[in-house]
């Protein structure tokens, strides 16, 4: 499986500094490459075409001009930088279905790719009672830049691919984090839907079957417009979306990835017959 644009990094990192993550560990910018390949990543290009897959967050990679947004590597490497470990998720299932799927390939405080233009945190200042010293006192210009650079890329390359298959559904994956604010989120999936509501009720089924604690427009909703990727893009095309919402503490270790993976391969499969 081949990591994210940053994932590599990451493993090399967590490995070498296992002893220490959970005190003071001794890492600092200079020694965490966190420079993205390409602003998008498609994967299996030529796939077929019952399922397009998306990962809005997928990559905690900072262009090396933004010196990390004056962030410890510590910050990016957890849920405020990106999904943790929705990419892999992603790339199983690309590889199980043969379906491409598209990629961020920077760091959601970079620029949010599932935030509409309009939305006050497409580029935070703050994220979770973290300071981004990169973004504050953001110009209209260097906002600007971001969205020519990072956000258009993106979205024209989910465009152009689901414009390719008018047969497809739109899955976008995403991960959370079991705890925010203290507030502990005790559930492994949420199916998130606005207009597809029988799609996400059959899925969630399929999945609490399988084992897993199932929520649906948790822990964020599709009716409050908080699957704007997906929405936009299933709209757009005529194609029904839907988005899924992971535990990131089932996504820690390659098994657990594995494992959760092939249980909504298996659920997607026995729902949609892909």
């Amino acid at each position: 499986m081949r990591g994210g644009a940053c994932s590599n990094s990451l493993r090399s990192i967590s490995s070498s500094n296992r002893a220490t993550r959970n005190g003071s560990p001794n890492l600092n910018s200079s020694a965490f490459d966190v420079r993205p390949r390409e602003p998008v990543t498609v994967l299996n290009a030529a796939g077929g075409g019952a399922l397009v897959l998306t990962c809005e967050h997928a990559s905690c990679a900072v262009p090396a001009e933004y010196n990390n947004l004056g962030l410890h590597v510590d910050s990016l490497m957890e849920h405020i930088g990106w999904d943790v470990g929705a990419q892999e998720v992603t790339e199983a299932l690309a590889a199980h279905f043969n379906a491409t799927a598209v990629c961020s390939g920077v760091s959601r405080l970079v620029i949010d790719c599932n935030r509409d233009l309009p939305d006050h945190d497409l580029i935070v200042a703050t994220s979770h009672g973290v300071s981004i010293p990169g973004n504050a006192l953001l110009s209209v210009e260097e906002r600007a830049r971001r969205i020519r650079d990072f956000y258009d890329p993106y979205h024209a390359s989910v465009d152009a691919i689901v414009a390719q298959r008018p047969e497809a559904m739109l899955l976008s994956v995403h991960s959370f984090t079991p705890v925010l604010n203290g507030r502990e989120r005790p559930f492994d999936v949420g199916v998130l839907f606005d207009d597809y509501a029988d799609e996400a009720r059959a899925l969630g089924a399929v999945l609490a079957e399988a084992g897993l604690r199932v929520r649906f427009n948790e822990p964020y909703s599709g009716l409050d417009g908080l699957i704007f990727s997906a929405r936009k893009h299933g709209m757009r095309h005529g194609v029904r979306y839907l988005e899924l919402e992971l535990n990131n503490s089932r996504l820690r270790e390659r098994s657990q990835i594995a494992m959760v993976a092939g249980t909504v391969a298996r659920a997607w499969s026995q729902c949609f017959g892909v």
